[in-house]
């Protein structure tokens, strides 16, 4: 099978590459820089390159149509003039698929699965355009086209996330023995999907008529807490978990941008089970330990500790102070009451 990838070089699509490749599939990458691959750990060719920005991938025309792929994907299609020109480019191939995101769901999604028929009620500007593409590209080529929306990914070449988004400071924090911020204790709910488990839902789409103008949530089987997530990290550096609990009724209440551990974010892979015959590789522990394996070591108070490590991790700190405050101030408060 011959696979054009557009973006072909990030952590997920990278990962991609190679399962196409260890498949015995042909695969072109379109990306603005070249950045080398690894050998596929199971065999496999070398992948071709087509060096453009998507902006200009129709002045490529003529090395496409010779290319002539069976299945192309858009990791990095953000907008509905970035689907269109998938529409206005491949109209004639049997499978076009786009990697969109669990986040046009919405951001309070309570505790239970999400399933597909979820209507998205996307609330940031980064899940708008991702919905308003996913709609170009379904009703511009019909069965051809495939949506994958991906969760909270893991593996070699991500972050772990933490109060601030993905940084390397919860990390960092962890192995100095440091708490971490989590809201409401890490009770919150999630899905994560290893970066492996999540190509190979996106290489099962490719010849997959029940994959026809559909769309298919691509997380992991577990459903875990916050506080698991966590401790996997925990664990896997030897070190204990510490943690301190911030309000998730305080986030949102103050911050503009909706954190991705301020909700529970629980999404179904039946869809993916049933219809492709998918089966995750990797639980919680085998997807942290890969990341953080993966990851820079960073010592904090090192003066080779990157200014946004540290300032993120003062941050925590802050925090955790005020919050050591008010628990003090709560309880003479209560006994005074008492």
């Amino acid at each position: 099978m011959r696979v054009l990838i557009i973006g072909g070089t990030g952590a997920f699509a990278s990962r991609l590459t190679e399962l196409c490749l260890e498949r015995g599939d042909q695969v072109m990458l379109v990306t603005r820089g070249r950045r080398e691959l690894p050998a596929p750990e199971g065999g496999g060719g070398q992948p071709r390159w087509l060096q453009t920005d998507r902006a200009h991938l129709g002045d490529h025309r003529a090395e496409l149509d010779a290319f002539a792929p069976d299945a192309v994907v858009d990791v990095i299609c953000f907008e509905p003039e970035h689907a269109q020109q998938l529409v206005d480019l491949f109209g004639s191939v049997r499978r076009v698929v786009m990697i969109s995101t669990v986040d046009v769901y919405g951001e309070d999604v309570g505790a239970s699965l999400v399933t597909e028929d979820r209507r998205p009620a996307p609330v940031t500007g980064y899940a708008r355009g991702k919905r308003a593409a996913e709609q170009v590209l379904l009703n511009g080529l019909g069965s051809a086209a495939t949506v994958v929306r991906p969760s909270h990914i893991l593996g070699r070449g991500f972050r772990t996330a933490g109060l601030w988004g993905r940084t390397e400071h919860v990390l960092a924090r962890v192995r100095a023995g440091l708490p971490i911020c989590v809201l409401d204790e890490g009770r919150g709910v999630m899905t994560p999907v290893w970066a492996g488990d999540l190509a190979a839902v996106v290489r099962a789409t490719f010849d997959a008529p029940a994959a026809d103008g559909e769309v298919f949530n691509g997380v992991g089987r577990e459903q875990i807490t916050q506080r698991r997530y966590f401790g996997a990290l925990a664990q896997h550096v030897g070190m204990p978990l510490r943690l301190a609990s911030v309000p998730s009724s305080v986030v949102r209440r103050y911050l503009d941008v909706g954190n991705q551990f301020a909700f529970h974010r629980p999404y179904s892979l039946e869809k993916a089970v049933g219809l492709l015959g998918h089966e995750p590789a990797s639980g919680i522990e085998q997807m942290m330990a890969e990341t953080v394996d993966a990851m820079p070591v960073h010592d904090l108070g090192s003066v080779d500790t990157p200014t946004a490590v540290a300032a993120a991790s003062a941050a925590e700190d802050q925090i955790i102070a005020m919050l050591q405050r008010h628990d003090v101030a709560l309880g003479r408060l209560l006994r005074e009451l008492n």
